[in-house]
């Protein structure tokens, strides 16, 4: 084998080796690469989840499971010191603090703030306007989610008294089949004070209230 032969097969094993050196480096590139961006990714994924867990957490309202309602009635029985049975409206916040009374139904507190006009008559025979104001703290108890019934007790007029709603409760139409987050109340309301006016006699009235109340 003459000089040029070796010559030749130095070369090529020269320019093979290096060829091939060239290759595991731009493998390892590749593979450092590939997992750069897996890293990358994954944590652009993690920061992902966490900010929608952030944001599931913010979107969470405080007032979850409370409700709004507003009752208005038509008295139409009342005391005899009433002469016009008193008309008006009720503001029921209702709380979801309370407890479950097992397949009966359960016990929410809730916080009433109403007005009312009418009139009254007293033992001379004079005519005054009244305009009983209503706050009360109580509760409302839903059985099988149809019978409605509720309570407040504090202050009716210028004296203490109880403010009581109860009826049927439209929630399986207006929620569960529509859908809606309404819901309406039909039944009787009714009011017992021991002092209407400053000075006046303890009376009662009642009527028949229709509620709307809207769940946030």
């Amino acid at each position: 084998m003459n000089l040029r032969n070796i010559l030749v097969l130095i070369i090529s094993f020269s320019l093979g080796f290096i060829l091939y050196a060239q290759d595991d480096v731009t493998e390892e590139a590749s593979s450092d690469t590939t997992e750069t961006m897996d890293e990358s990714m994954g944590d652009d994924m993690s920061m992902e989840e966490e900010l929608l867990e952030y944001e599931e957490e913010e979107s969470a309202s405080a007032l979850d499971g409370f409700s709004a309602g507003f009752t208005g009635s038509v008295g139409f029985v009342n005391g005899e010191y009433i002469t016009n049975t008193p008309v008006g409206g009720s503001l029921i916040i209702t709380t979801p603090y309370g407890f479950d009374l097992g397949g009966l139904g359960r016990f929410n507190v809730s916080l009433a703030f109403g007005s009312y006009s009418g009139q009254s008559e007293d033992g001379l025979g004079v005519v005054e306007d009244i305009n009983p104001v209503a706050m009360g703290l109580g509760g409302n108890l839903t059985l099988a989610k149809l019978v409605f019934a509720e309570g407040h007790g504090g202050l009716v007029g210028d004296g203490m008294g109880i403010r009581g709603f109860a009826g049927v409760s439209l929630e399986r139409i207006m929620k569960k089949s529509l859908g809606l987050p309404v819901n309406i109340l039909v039944g009787g309301e009714g009011f017992i004070s021991t002092e209407l006016l400053d000075g006046g006699e303890k009376s009662f009235w009642g009527g028949l209230g229709v509620r709307l109340d809207y769940s946030f």
